[in-house]
C-alpha cells in the first residue's frame, strides 16, 4: 500500500489474546482490557510516516472516549535495534494512549498484519469488528463514526448482560 491508500473492512472474527509490555516494562493483557470496554489496536513503527500521521488522531479518540471505557493500544513493531527511536518519539509526542512493544512480531503475526499502520477495533465479546489498513485524513470522520457505533453497541450488550445476571 502507498502512503494515503486506505482499506477499511468490517470483520467478525475472534481476536487473539496477548500480553505485551509497555515502554516502561509494565505488562498489559488484552483480555483484561476487553473486560473494561472496546479496544483499538494500532500497529505502528517509528520509521512509518503514515503511522506517525495517524497517531494524533488516535490520541484524540483515546482522550474523547476514555469515559466510554475505550482503550487504545499502540503496538510498536520496532525491533530491539530501533526501539530507542520509537520510545523517544513516543515520549516527545506525549500521547495519552498505551504503547506496547511487539519486538518479536508474534502479536502482529497472529493478527496478520502486513501493512503499517493497521488498526483493529475489538468489542467486549473479543471480536475483531473493524479493520483499517493504511491512513488518510479523509477516513477520520468515518472511522470515528464507526467507533462510536461499536462503543454504543458494546455498552448496550454489557447492560443486557448485567440485567440477565440479576
Amino acid at each position: 500500500m502507498q502512503d494515503g491508500e486506505v482499506e477499511m473492512i468490517f470483520v467478525i472474527s475472534a481476536a487473539p489474546l496477548f500480553v505485551l509490555q509497555d515502554f516502561d516494562g509494565v505488562h498489559h493483557s488484552l483480555e483484561d482490557a476487553l473486560e473494561k470496554g472496546v479496544v483499538v489496536l494500532d500497529f505502528w513503527a517509528s520509521w512509518c510516516t503514515p503511522c506517525k500521521k495517524a497517531m494524533p488522531f488516535l490520541d484524540s479518540l483515546a482522550v474523547r472516549y476514555k469515559k466510554s471505557n475505550l482503550i487504545v493500544f499502540g503496538i510498536c513493531v520496532d525491533t530491539k535495534r530501533s526501539i530507542g527511536a520509537a520510545r523517544a518519539f513516543w515520549r516527545r509526542q506525549g500521547f495519552s494512549y498505551i504503547p506496547l512493544w511487539d519486538w518479536k512480531g508474534e502479536v502482529s503475526e497472529k493478527y496478520g498484519v502486513k501493512y503499517l499502520p493497521t488498526l483493529f477495533i475489538l468489542n467486549g465479546k473479543r471480536e475483531i469488528v473493524y479493520q483499517v489498513k493504511g491512513y488518510s485524513k479523509k477516513i477520520e470522520r468515518e472511522l470515528e463514526d464507526t467507533l462510536r457505533k461499536i462503543i454504543l453497541r458494546d455498552m448496550l450488550d454489557r447492560r443486557k448482560g448485567e440485567k440477565c445476571e440479576d
